[in-house]
């Protein structure tokens, strides 16, 4: 009588166990991300013991949310952790790629951070006009216009977040913003803040 159930459900078992047996291997088959950045998306000892990576995206409102979380971790454990700052501009943002170029052409002035900072602080503002914002961003900066806008118009910076996006996909980064401590995937500002420093304080103990 209940042979019938029991061969159901011990196809539905082996067709579950195959499932995840191919998420494994393909798991297995993908590269490892790269936490390099230029310098100056860099902050930090070079040979500290914790070391985040923040994949983000400066269009999206949860990555706004976790700045001042980070933030805060950086300023206790200052000295002890390195910090990297990785492009993911997710496609549903239209503004993502822009903001993110305009970002990283000055930090090839040596105002990455400034520039970033504005990008979060006044992100329902530039969203609205970004051409206009991104200008005043730069010249409030006292950028180079010249150079700024010249470095916009470089080939390699799709290039370069097209490679980010890569390194993103291969560490299974589905969301934004979502860190890595020490390899471990934090996603959003409320695990970053709830268990960031649970997870840093045991990493310092090693």
């Amino acid at each position: 009588m209940n042979a019938r159930p029991a061969r159901r459900f011990a196809a539905f078992a082996l067709v579950a166990a195959l499932s995840v047996g191919a998420m494994l291997i393909a798991r297995g088959t993908r590269k490892p991300f790269s936490p390099a950045a230029p310098e100056y998306r860099q902050k930090g000892p070079a040979d500290a013991k914790i070391l985040i990576v923040e994949f983000s995206d400066f269009e999206c409102p949860a990555c706004r949310y976790a700045v001042k979380p980070l933030h805060d971790l950086m300023a206790l454990y200052e000295g002890k952790v390195r910090f990297v700052f990785k492009h993911f501009p997710l496609r549903m943002h239209q503004w993502a790629r822009p903001a993110a170029i305009a970002a990283e052409c000055a930090g090839r002035q040596g105002r990455f951070w400034e520039y970033h900072d504005r990008l979060y602080d006044r992100q329902e503002e530039w969203t609205k006009d970004p051409e206009n914002a991104f200008l005043s961003y730069a010249a409030k900066l006292k950028l180079d216009m010249k150079a700024w806008q010249a470095c916009r118009a470089d080939p390699a910076l799709p290039a370069l977040l097209e490679s980010e996006l890569k390194d993103g996909g291969n560490a299974w980064v589905g969301s934004t913003p979502t860190f890595f401590i020490n390899g471990k995937r934090f996603v959003g500002a409320k695990q970053l803040g709830e268990r960031g420093t649970a997870f840093i304080e045991k990493e310092l103990k090693k």
